[in-house]
């Protein structure tokens, strides 16, 4: 399935689109920028919860399965490459010019720490894809670089559509008896060379269709206009509020020296946390996660933010 973006009566569709990109930056930013696996866990299940408060959760599910792939990929392979540790769970052979095959504890879980960095990253970026309008994404890029929004926009407007009629194009050459999967490599890509070129000539239909309503339109004739001006409201205060506060502590968590480290032996990830530490990126995401709950139940606070 293509993870479009579709209009949902939710908090996060209903951000200004520079306040959507910071919230996306934040989450993503909090699980890359810190060693602490709670910090991290923090992260990942908070972009889970707002998956699901923003209704989202079913569009983003091609975007879940990789990065859950991705995570247990990493998770699987560290342990190889990485001997470091001092708790051995497997001796493995030793092998020339690589040397021994251990696994340790140590290297076990680091490999499902960067996965859960990974996998809360790809979840991030599926929810700006399905939460956020590209339209109003590529209007705040056209006001610094209008030539590569311009060409962004058309991308984005013309693959849903190609895509939709390749899927049509290849039931109808199945439905009159095209084998399109059977037979040698060659033979496939005979099969399915009408399909590809009936997609570039509907390509090129389009193209012109388009420069043909631009032109009518006035494109580049003269000041450009706007249908609507998207304004931050108190909503957007409140989040980005929030999404400073979350990031902020983990930057001064980092700058005041209070790492992680997974070697040689691991520890509790809460040992060397000041007292507000831990409460000031909790309360941060409670805050965004009850704004997301209430946006439908609360229709007072809704109406005034």
């Amino acid at each position: 399935m293509l993870p479009v973006y579709r209009e949902k009566d939710t908090l996060v569709h209903g951000l200004h689109p520079l306040t959507a990109l910071l919230l996306v930056a934040t989450l993503a930013a909090s699980a890359l920028l810190t060693e602490n696996p709670a910090y991290c866990a923090l992260a990942c299940a908070g972009t889970l919860a707002l998956l699901r408060l923003s209704d989202t959760w079913e569009e983003c599910k091609p975007f879940l399965r990789l990065g859950l792939f991705t995570a247990l990929l990493m998770a699987v392979i560290n342990p190889l490459v990485n001997h470091q540790g001092e708790h051995v769970l497997v001796y493995g052979p030793r092998l020339p010019w690589w040397g021994s095959l251990d696994i340790t504890l140590e290297a076990l879980l680091y490999g499902l720490f960067a996965g859960m960095r990974v996998f809360t990253v790809i979840a991030a970026c599926g929810m700006l894809s399905t939460a956020v309008s590209p339209d109003e994404l590529l209007d705040l890029l056209s006001r610094l670089a209008l030539r590569s929004s311009l060409a962004a926009a058309l991308a984005v407007r013309l693959y849903p559509g190609m895509v939709a009629d390749a899927a049509r194009l290849r039931e109808a050459q199945l439905v009159r008896g095209e084998r399109l999967a059977d037979g040698k490599a060659r033979q496939r890509v005979k099969a399915a060379l009408p399909l590809w070129l009936s997609l570039f000539r509907g390509s090129l239909d389009r193209a012109a269709c388009i420069a043909e309503a631009m032109s009518a339109r006035g494109f580049g004739s003269g000041k450009r206009t706007a249908w609507r001006s998207r304004r931050p409201r108190p909503r957007d205060a409140a989040v980005a509020l929030c999404c400073v506060l979350l990031l902020g502590s983990e930057v001064a968590a980092l700058a005041a020296g209070r790492g992680y480290s997974f070697f040689p032996s691991p520890r509790s990830p809460f040992t060397e946390w000041s007292p507000l530490a831990p409460f000031l990126p909790v309360l941060a995401l409670l805050m965004i996660l009850a704004l997301a709950w209430s946006w439908r139940r609360w229709h007072w606070l809704r109406s005034r933010i």
